[in-house]
C-alpha cells in the first residue's frame, strides 16, 4: 500500500470540512468529486487508517475513512500483493477493536470491510471463529459482533470479486456461510435468551438473524421447534421491536414456502399467525395504519408461500385468506394494494379446484363490495391536486383487476348484480350522491373483459338504466365508457345498438364527456361493424358534423369508429363508401394546400390532424384482394397523392408535417403492398426529393418500409432507390463531420433503412459502389452518444456478420431463410476486405465501449466484437491486440487481456469472447475512466 504525505491528508481532511462546512452548494460539490477521485488512488489506503486512527479529526473524517477502507478493499484488494494483504489484515482488526464502541456509521462500515477482507482473503482461516473468539466472550462486545455476523452474509452475496474465480467464490461463500450457520443459530438462540428486556440487543439479534435467514444458509430443518420462531411472533406485541419482528416473520414464512420440506416448521407458524387476526381487528378499530401494514405484510406473505394449502385445506388454512380480506377492506389505499396480487393468484389457483373454489365464493363476494367502495371519489376532490387525481385515477384501473379476478370466482351475474343494485339503490336518493352511482359505473366496466357475451340476467337492465342516471358529468361520463367496453356484448345483443349509438352521440354536446363518447364511438363500432352498416348514411352524416367540432385525439377516436365500419362494407361496394368518407376530409386539406404559405403555416395543427385521419383509413381499411384483381382503396390513393404532394413541397420541411406525412404514406405500402406497386415509382422520387429538400429522417423513416416490401421483389430498383437517398445523406454527413451527436434521429432512420435493404438484397447491397461508403459512415458514427442511433449503427453491422457467419459457420439466426444463407463465399471475400482495410474497427468499438458508449448499448457492441471473431478469428486476435495496446496498462495486464480473447477465439469459444470483452472492459472503466469523469464535473 502506497504511503501518503502530509500534503495529501491535509488535502483530504480539507475536502471533508469543505463538504460538510462550506456555505456555496457548488463548494460541497467540488468537494464531493474530490473525494470521490481520492478513494481511488493507492494512498487512499493509507490515508483511511490514518483517519481511523487519529481521534482528532472528527467524527466525519473517520466515517470518510471506514467507508474509503470498505471501497477500496472490494475495488482494488486485488492489486495487493500478499506482504500488503496480511498487513491490511492486522490493521483493520486492531481498528475494528479501536472502535468497537464508535458511533455505528463507523462500525457497521468497518465491518462491511471486515466481511469484504473474509470473502477475498483466501489465506485468513475461519475469519467467522477468529471474530467470535474476539469479540464474543464479553456482553459488552457482542453488539459489534452481531454488526458484523449482520453484514457477512449481504456483503458475501451482494459483492464482486475481480480477484476470485467462480470456483474460489463458491467454496469460499460455503466456508465463510453454509459451514457456520448452525453455530451462528444456536449463539442467537443463546443470546436472545439471556437479552433481558434489552430492546436495542433483541433488535440487533433479529437483524442478524434476518440477514442468515435471507442467505438461504440456513435450513429449514434447523427452524423446527427453533425458540427464535417463537421469539419473533412473540416481538410483534413490543412496539420497539414491531418493524424488525414484521420482517423476520415475513422471512420465515418466505423460506418454508417449499411445502413439501417445511411442513413441520409451517405447522409451528400457522397457529402463530392465527392470533394476529384479533390484533388486525384491533388495530382496524384504532385505525393504526403502521401496523396494519405490517400485519398485511405477513398475511399476503403466508398468502403467497402458503397457497397450494389455502386452496387443498380451505377449512384450516382459510384464517390466512380471511386475514388478508380484512386488510384489503382498510381505507388506506396505500396499504390495499398489497394484497391484489394474492387475490389473483388465488383466483388463478381455484379456476382449477371447483370444491375450494365454491368454499372461497363468500369471500370474493366480500371483496367485490370492497373494491366498490374503495372506487368512491372522495368528497373533497376538488382540494386535490391535479397529481392526486391522476393516482387515484390509475389506481382505480388496478382496482378494477380485482374485480375481474372476482368475476372469474363469482361468474359474472352477481357482480353486476352488486353494481346493478348500488347503482339503482343510489340513483333513487333524494338529492342523489353522484359517487355513489359513479362507483358501481366504474366497477361494471371494470368487470366487462370476464363478462360472457351471452349474459342475458342482468346487463340488458344495467343497459336500460343508463339513460335514467343522474344528470351529472361524472356519471354520464362512467355510463359512456360502460357501453365502451360492452361492445363484444352488444355485437350479440344488436337490438341495444340505435339506443348506445343515441346515448353516445349526446355526449359529443358535453364537453366533459366527449372524451369517453370519442372512445366508446370507436370501440363499439370496432365490435359491431357489421351490425352498423345499416347505419351507414346516419354515421356520415354524424362524422361530418361532428369532425368538424373535434380535434386531437378526440377526433382520430371517431375517426378510427367509422373507418371500422368502412372496412367491414363488401369489396364490390368498397369504392364508393370509402371515397364517401374520405372525400371530406380530402377536400379539406385541397382547401388547405391552395392557401399561401403564411396562411398555410398557421394551419399546421388541421394539417397535422387531417392527414393522420387518412392514415387511420389507411391502415383500418385494408381489405384482401387477390393479386390479379383491382383494388378499390388504391384509386383513393391516387386521387389524393396530388394533394399531399403539394403539401410535402410547402410544408414537408415541417418536422411535424414530416412525421404525420411519413406515417400515412407508411401505412399505405403496408396495407396495400402489390397492389400499390404501380404507384411505386411516384412514391420513391417524393421520397427522395423531401429528403433532399429538408434532410428530416422521416422520410427515411418511411423509406425503410418500402425497402421492406419491394427489395425482394424489386432488386435492382430498390437498391437505386437507396443510392439515391444516399446522395443527400452524404452531404448531411459532410455538414456535421464530426458533430454527428447533433442528427442522431437522421443517422438512425438511415441506418435502419440500409440494414432494411441487406436483409432484402443483401447481394445487390454487397456488391454495389454503397457499401464501402456506409461502412466509412459507420465508423465515423462510433462517436455518437445517443442509445437508439448506435443501436441502429449496431444492427447494420450485425446483419452483415450474420450474413457472411450463416455462411461460414452453417447456423440459424434471425438473418438466415430457411434455404440457407443468402450470400456467397464471393459477397463474404468482399465484407472481409472491409473489415481488412479498415483494421481500426475493433479499436474504435473497445474504445467506444469503455469511454463513450451509453452503458444500454455496450451490449450490442460486444455481441459486434464477438461476430467480428466468429467471422475473422486470427484477425480478430491482431486487431484486439491492437485496440489494447493504446490502453494505459501494464505489460502483465495487457498479456492477460491478449491471452484471454486469444483462448476465446482459438477455441471458438465465441461466447467467451463476449464474456472477456465485458469482464476487460468493466475492471478497466472503473479503474481508469470512472475517476476521470467524476474529476471533470
Amino acid at each position: 500500500m502506497a504511503t501518503v504525505g502530509a500534503d495529501s491528508l491535509q488535502q483530504t481532511v480539507a475536502a471533508l470540512n469543505a463538504l460538510y462546512n462550506a456555505p456555496s452548494s457548488s463548494a460541497k460539490k467540488e468537494a464531493n468529486l474530490w473525494l470521490e477521485d481520492f478513494q481511488a488512488k493507492p494512498e487512499a489506503w493509507q490515508t483511511s487508517v490514518i483517519l481511523l486512527t487519529n481521534d482528532n479529526v472528527g467524527t466525519e473524517a473517520q466515517v470518510f475513512g471506514a467507508q474509503t477502507m470498505r471501497r477500496k478493499i472490494v475495488d482494488d484488494f486485488q492489486d495487493l500483493d500478499a506482504a500488503h494483504r496480511a498487513s491490511l489484515q492486522e490493521s483493520l482488526l486492531n481498528l475494528s477493536m479501536q472502535h468497537k464502541s464508535s458511533p455505528r456509521i463507523i462500525r457497521t462500515q468497518l465491518c462491511l470491510s471486515l466481511a469484504a477482507l473474509s470473502l477475498r482473503m483466501l489465506e485468513w482461516e475461519q475469519p467467522v471463529n477468529h471474530m467470535i473468539n474476539l469479540y464474543g466472550s464479553s456482553p459488552t462486545d457482542l453488539s459489534y459482533l452481531l454488526e458484523f455476523l449482520t453484514v457477512l452474509p449481504e456483503e458475501v452475496n451482494d459483492t464482486r470479486c475481480p480477484s476470485l474465480t467462480d470456483d474460489e467464490y463458491r467454496a469460499r461463500s460455503d466456508q465463510l456461510l453454509t459451514q457456520n450457520a448452525n453455530q451462528i443459530l444456536k449463539m442467537l438462540v443463546v443470546c436472545m435468551e439471556n437479552s433481558g428486556d434489552d430492546a436495542h440487543l433483541q433488535e440487533a439479534i433479529f437483524r442478524c438473524f434476518l440477514s442468515w435467514l435471507r442467505s438461504g444458509d440456513i435450513a429449514t430443518s434447523s427452524l423446527s421447534n427453533n425458540p427464535l420462531l417463537a421469539f419473533s411472533f412473540k416481538a410483534l406485541q413490543m412496539p420497539e421491536l414491531f418493524d424488525i419482528a414484521v420482517d423476520v416473520v415475513c422471512e420465515l414464512i418466505y423460506q418454508t414456502k417449499d411445502i413439501e420440506e417445511s411442513m413441520p416448521v409451517i405447522q409451528e407458524i400457522y397457529p402463530n399467525l392465527v392470533p394476529l387476526r384479533q390484533e388486525i381487528a384491533r388495530n382496524l378499530k384504532d385505525d393504526n395504519e403502521d401496523n396494519i401494514r405490517g400485519y398485511c405484510k405477513i398475511f399476503v406473505e403466508a398468502g403467497e408461500c402458503y397457497l397450494s394449502l389455502v386452496v387443498k385445506h380451505t377449512d384450516h388454512f382459510r384464517g390466512i385468506v380471511e386475514g388478508i380480506a380484512e386488510c384489503t377492506s382498510f381505507h388506506d389505499l396505500d396499504i390495499v394494494p398489497m394484497t391484489f396480487r394474492f387475490w389473483y393468484q388465488l383466483a388463478d389457483e381455484l379456476r382449477k379446484n371447483e370444491e375450494a373454489r365454491l368454499k372461497y365464493q363468500d369471500v370474493y363476494e366480500n371483496l367485490v363490495d370492497v373494491m366498490i367502495k374503495h372506487l368512491h371519489y372522495p368528497d373533497d376532490l376538488d382540494s386535490w391536486s391535479a397529481k392526486e387525481r391522476d393516482d387515484f385515477k390509475d389506481f382505480r384501473h388496478v382496482m378494477g383487476d380485482v374485480l375481474k379476478d372476482c368475476c372469474l370466482i363469482l361468474g359474472s351475474r352477481i357482480p353486476l348484480g352488486k353494481a346493478y343494485m348500488l347503482i339503482t339503490r343510489a340513483a333513487t336518493k333524494t338529492p342523489p350522491k353522484w359517487q355513489e352511482v359513479e362507483a358501481p359505473l366504474m366497477a361494471l366496466r371494470s368487470m366487462g373483459a370476464q363478462v360472457e357475451p351471452e349474459e342475458n340476467e342482468v346487463l340488458p337492465e344495467i343497459m336500460k338504466l343508463l339513460s335514467q342516471l343522474p344528470d351529472h358529468p361524472k356519471i354520464k361520463y362512467a355510463a359512456t365508457l360502460v357501453i365502451a367496453r360492452y361492445g363484444g356484448w352488444t355485437d350479440k345483443h344488436p337490438e341495444f345498438i340505435e339506443y348506445q349509438l343515441s346515448f353516445i352521440s349526446s355526449g359529443f354536446e358535453n364537453e366533459d364527456v366527449v372524451a369517453a363518447s370519442a372512445l366508446a364511438m370507436k370501440l363499439l363500432c370496432k365490435e359491431c361493424s357489421t351490425h352498423l352498416l345499416n347505419y351507414l348514411n346516419q354515421l356520415h352524416g354524424f362524422f361530418v358534423g361532428v369532425t368538424k367540432k373535434l380535434k386531437g385525439m378526440d377526433l382520430l377516436e371517431v375517426t378510427e369508429a367509422v373507418a371500422h365500419v368502412v372496412a367491414a362494407v363488401p369489396n364490390a361496394e368498397l369504392a364508393q363508401v370509402f371515397q364517401m368518407f374520405c372525400l371530406p376530409i380530402a377536400q379539406q386539406l385541397a382547401v388547405l394546400a391552395s392557401k399561401d404559405q403564411t396562411t398555410l403555416e398557421d394551419d399546421i395543427p388541421h394539417i397535422i390532424d387531417n392527414v393522420t385521419q387518412l392514415k387511420i383509413f389507411f391502415e383500418t381499411v385494408n381489405p384482401q384482394v387477390a393479386p390479379a384483381e383491382a383494388h378499390p382503396c388504391i384509386p383513393i390513393v391516387q386521387e389524393l397523392w396530388p394533394i399531399m404532394d403539394s403539401l410535402a413541397d410547402r410544408v414537408g420541411g415541417i418536422d411535424d408535417i414530416a412525421k404525420s406525412l411519413a406515417g400515412c404514406w407508411r401505412s399505405i405500402v403496408i396495407s396495400y403492398r402489390t397492389h400499390y406497386a404501380p404507384l411505386l415509382p411516384t412514391t420513391m422520387a417524393r421520397l427522395v426529393k423531401s429528403f433532399e429538400q429538408t434532410g428530416l429522417g422521416q422520410y427515411l423513416w418511411v423509406s425503410s418500409r418500402v425497402v421492406r416490401e419491394f427489395g425482394e421483389i424489386s432488386p435492382r430498383p430498390t437498391l437505386q432507390f437507396v443510392e439515391s437517398l444516399s446522395t443527400p445523406m452524404w452531404q448531411i454527413l459532410q455538414k456535421y463531420a464530426g458533430q454527428f451527436n447533433e442528427i442522431p434521429d437522421v443517422i438512425e432512420d438511415y441506418f435502419n433503412l440500409v440494414s432494411d435493404m441487406i436483409l432484402s438484397c443483401p447481394r445487390e447491397y454487397i456488391h454495389s459502389s454503397l457499401f464501402p461508403t456506409v461502412f466509412n459512415a459507420m465508423l465515423a458514427s462510433f462517436s455518437l452518444k445517443e442509445q437508439y442511433s448506435l443501436v441502429s449503427v449496431f444492427r447494420h453491422c450485425r446483419i452483415i456478420l450474420d450474413h457472411v457467419n450463416d455462411l461460414q459457420h452453417s447456423r440459424s439466426s434471425s438473418s438466415s431463410q430457411a434455404n440457407g444463407p443468402r450470400i456467397s463465399a464471393t459477397e463474404a471475400a468482399i465484407v472481409k476486405a472491409q473489415f481488412v482495410e479498415h483494421d481500426s474497427f475493433m479499436s474504435l468499438v473497445l474504445q467506444g465501449i469503455i469511454y463513450n458508449f451509453p452503458p444500454e448499448v455496450c451490449g450490442d457492441a460486444t455481441s459486434v466484437i464477438k461476430a467480428l471473431t466468429m467471422f475473422c478469428p486470427q484477425e480478430s486476435v491482431v486487431w484486439y491486440g491492437k485496440a489494447i495496446s493504446t490502453l494505459d496498462l501494464s505489460p502483465m495486464e495487457m498479456q492477460k487481456a491478449v491471452t484471454d480473447f486469444t483462448a476465446g477465439a482459438s477455441e471458438g469459444n465465441w461466447n467467451r469472447i463476449r464474456t472477456v470483452v465485458q469482464d476487460f472492459t468493466s475492471v478497466y472503466k472503473r479503474k481508469n475512466v470512472l475517476p476521470r469523469n467524476r474529476s471533470k464535473k
